[in-house]
């Protein structure tokens, strides 16, 4: 199945700005970084492996030769995070590691690759009636609830997921979106073993933000500093809560419209985060369907360009923040018009 999740995917590269040294001819670190943790999301491996190795250590600050290493290791298998102590959850997680990077070392064998992925998960179950993931997921989310772990599953972007997390608390947030006001329950989640496979192969850097279901939002804390700022309460709260309030108003929305929505929300507001929003989208933009946060940033930032009467390769960063704000509000309703016309 596919998860209704807004992998709300973050990118966590200031830190890493600063080169080592003066400058020297090549290509500018951070945008390399940030340029191949796009391939990662779109789960090209050989495109990121790419990007990499054209970096020189030499010109690396020490925070970006670690992550430059610890990616390209990842790819490969090294790196490993500690192990879950439970000797199921291990195998299961080892068998999802194995099939991702198998998918994303070599994209065409992505669709084998899962059916080797369904098999292993077939023995390790003892369940070799279950034909399809779709009928394995159900029996491996209970089985790792007996361990003591929380579990979604599904697929993020094109690969099939695994989250696993040991804790959880629940909150009421009321939230403000540009068509009205929702109070929205929200799961905050700890004690993970693993993250996902967007943050696995980004050694922890970037990945999924949180997803909504129909009982509320859930939230992966350990990818926020802060509950209190921006990044939480836009890029990730308003943003959920635009999927949340679109199931009811719009319920048969294609996922990367679901995104593209989303995604207007969050510029609708953003100010500190607006820049990193920006490079994020355009990072991930492609022309796959199967991959709804690639395709709907590409057309947000087409839309957008259009609505400003820019060119369309203009820098979206030299608009100013309000004008910016205003076009994002104005492309989502608009958008809403539309879709209410046809009802």
């Amino acid at each position: 199945m596919q998860i209704s999740k807004s992998a709300a995917v973050f990118f966590s590269l200031g830190a890493l700005a600063t080169s080592a040294g003066a400058a020297t001819p090549g290509p500018e670190p951070k945008a390399v970084l940030s340029e191949a943790i796009g391939a990662l999301l779109q789960a090209d491996g050989p495109k990121e492996r790419h990007l990499l190795t054209r970096l020189e250590p030499s010109t690396l600050s020490a925070k970006q030769a670690e992550l430059r290493t610890c990616m390209l290791a990842r790819l490969d298998g090294g790196a490993e995070l500690p192990p879950p102590a439970d000797p199921f959850v291990r195998k299961v997680l080892d068998t999802y590691r194995a099939y991702w990077r198998e998918a994303m070392r070599t994209p065409p064998v992505r669709a084998a690759a899962e059916r080797q992925l369904i098999e292993a998960l077939t023995t390790l179950l003892d369940r070799p009636d279950l034909k399809n993931i779709d009928a394995v997921e159900p029996v491996l989310t209970a089985r790792l609830g007996q361990a003591g772990y929380h579990a979604i599953l599904g697929r993020t972007g094109v690969l099939q997921e695994l989250m696993l997390w040991s804790r959880q608390d629940d909150r009421a947030y009321t939230v403000a979106l540009p068509e009205g006001t929702h109070v929205t329950h929200v799961f905050l989640l700890n004690d993970f073993a693993s993250m996902g496979w967007a943050s696995y192969f980004s050694c922890e850097h970037t990945g999924t933000g949180g997803w909504t279901k129909p009982e509320g939002l859930y939230a992966v804390v350990p990818n926020y500093p802060s509950l209190e700022d921006e990044n939480f309460k836009v890029n990730f709260l308003a943003h959920e809560t635009q999927h949340f309030a679109d199931q009811t108003r719009f319920p048969t929305l294609a996922g990367w419209e679901k995104e593209y929505r989303a995604k207007l929300v969050e510029l609708s507001f953003a100010d500190t985060t607006r820049a990193r929003v920006l490079d994020n989208f355009a990072a991930n933009q492609g022309e796959d369907v199967n991959d709804p946060h690639a395709y709907a940033d590409k057309r947000v930032l087409a839309n957008l360009r259009r609505r400003l009467g820019l060119a369309a390769d203009a820098d979206l960063k030299a608009v100013p923040g309000d004008q910016l704000r205003a076009a994002a509000r104005a492309e989502l309703l608009s958008d809403s018009i539309a879709r209410d016309a046809k009802r």
